[in-house]
């Protein structure tokens, strides 16, 4: 056979070659990252009561101690100790309103940002400035406050010409007040390889059924918890063109633990694809507490309300709750940064 093959001036290997070659699929592209959420409560987690209810006309879930004065900057040093490469971030102020004329976006967000761009985290663009309601037309009077930070040396929000990647908010109509609920989301670029990845940045409606919102109405806010999160990921999904072909991760604060049919936030992920990190994880640290510590020492056990999710068939190779502190009694003024936790994944994401 090698006498043939030698006389016709052909080789046995390159004759072998193309057959091999066909058989085998191309390796699809992936980012590994870890991605996190954390509702940090800046403007929610006043000092004192009276300062609470003064500035926002409410009680507050919690008092910590002032967010300018070392609390936005722990927010930083947590995030940074776990090597957090994308992070959602929820609760940096509010647009400023006729009643809440101490609750703004730069007096929360400006401290959180200055003290992760010192640890190398970049913050990627959130458009609130002119937004108006969707149906109504009436400009955005509040529900600021959701901020993505990310690793600079690994991501950008860039392209590689210095151009902004896509980014936009989107406007929750279903849900709270007269100021509304939004969400943002950001294309963001791997630096080493080019591959680009969606983040979605939620905090969905916080009162339980029965409540009363300042509008009056008494809704089922477990439906509008679907109802939001649906809309998210069928615009992200289905009509945003920048975003529909590309990996999603969707992070932030779902204020409900439930994944009741048709009536929680984590069952209209799941309807449209999507599945919680934390229930396809290999490998769990501090699964048995609370993602919402309420303010509370000793730390409470229970369910989760702040989720990143993922495509369903991802690879989630670990997932963590990181305690705000390890002490058992105390004052939560001094051991606690938020009255949440920071929760993040470790995903392989799929081009």
């Amino acid at each position: 056979m090698r006498l043939l093959a030698a006389a016709l001036g052909l080789a046995l290997v390159p004759l072998l070659a193309p057959s091999a070659t066909a058989d085998a699929a191309p390796r699809p592209r992936t980012i590994d990252v870890r991605v996190g959420t954390y509702n940090v409560c800046g403007h929610g987690c006043l000092p004192t009561r009276a300062i609470c209810e003064a500035t926002i006309g409410r009680d507050c879930a919690t008092k910590l101690r002032p967010w300018a004065e070392g609390r936005a900057a722990a927010v930083a040093r947590r995030v940074d100790h776990r090597r957090v490469g994308v992070v959602a971030t929820q609760e940096i102020g509010n647009n400023p309103t006729p009643t809440q004329t101490g609750v703004d976006v730069e007096s929360f967000r400006a401290p959180l940002t200055r003290a992760m761009e010192r640890r190398g985290y970049a913050e990627a663009p959130a458009d609130y400035a002119g937004t108006r309601h969707p149906i109504e037309g009436y400009p955005l009077r509040s529900g600021a406050g959701r901020y993505t930070y990310y690793d600079a040396q690994r991501y950008s929000h860039r392209d590689g010409r210095g151009r902004d990647l896509p980014h936009d908010l989107l406007w929750l109509p279903d849900s709270t007040e007269i100021y509304g609920k939004t969400m943002t989301w950001n294309v963001l670029r791997e630096r080493r390889g080019g591959a680009r990845f969606v983040v979605v940045d939620l905090h969905l409606e916080f009162r339980r059924n029965g409540a009363t919102d300042p509008n009056g109405w008494t809704r089922d806010w477990d439906r509008v918890r679907y109802l939001d999160a649906a809309r998210t990921v069928a615009h992200l999904t289905k009509v945003e063109p920048a975003t529909r072909d590309l990996p999603i991760v969707f992070a932030g604060d779902m204020n409900s633990a439930s994944a009741a049919d048709g009536a929680s936030a984590l069952d209209a992920f799941a309807d449209a694809g999507f599945v919680d990190a934390e229930a396809v994880a290999r490998r769990h640290r501090h699964r048995e507490l609370a993602s919402f510590n309420g303010g509370r020492i000793p730390l409470p056990e229970g369910g989760k309300i702040d989720h990143v999710l993922v495509a369903r068939g991802t690879t989630v190779r670990s997932w963590s709750l990181v305690p705000e502190t390890r002490r058992t009694s105390g004052d939560p003024r001094d051991l606690l940064d938020s009255d949440h936790h920071l929760v993040h994944a470790d995903v392989r994401l799929r081009r």
